[in-house]
């Protein structure tokens, strides 16, 4: 019988942080990409609602509405696979997730509703940002290989009489 802290527990733990890191990589992309959408579908809904139309009350909205709220699941998905992962990027997940919340009461605010826009910029910044950190963290901690020659290149390496 093993104890619940023995190695095998840290090797099962170590795995599901592993699994939730390479999930959490992979919804950072899928969100920035969904956010990117949700830009075009708000613009084609506005230019397509019509002459005289509210834009709120358009039907051409609606494709926007809908992905809206597959912005929220992403994001709530992408909260809950930083905390797996421990990797303290929860930090910068949890306030794109409460703007994704905001989201929809920012679009009825009526002369408010211009911070639904701005909203979108945030959660577009944020997903970039994490987007970013996320694909370039393994090849920021891979130690760098060091090109051959590199002693002929050094100065201060190849004098003849110099130390080292």
């Amino acid at each position: 019988m093993s104890v619940p802290w023995g190695g095998a527990s840290r090797a099962r733990s170590f795995g599901s942080m592993r699994t939730a890191r390479i999930i959490y990589r992979y919804l950072t992309a899928i969100l920035l990409a969904d956010v990117l959408l949700q830009f075009f579908l708000a613009g084609a809904g506005v230019f397509s609602a019509g002459p005289g139309t509210a834009a709120r009350d358009s039907t051409a909205l609606d494709p926007h509405r809908a992905n809206g709220s597959v912005v929220m699941l992403l994001a709530l998905l992408l909260l809950i696979a930083a905390l797996v992962a421990r990797n303290g990027r929860w930090k910068l997940v949890l306030p794109l997730f409460l703007l994704t919340l905001l989201q929809p009461v920012l679009a009825i605010a009526g002369a408010a509703g211009g911070l639904h826009v701005l909203g979108a910029v945030a959660i577009l910044g944020l997903a970039s940002v994490l987007t970013f950190r996320a694909w370039r963290g393994d090849r920021a901690s891979a130690p760098a290989a060091p090109a051959e020659g590199a002693e002929a290149a050094d100065p201060v390496t190849s004098r003849p009489g110099s130390p080292g």
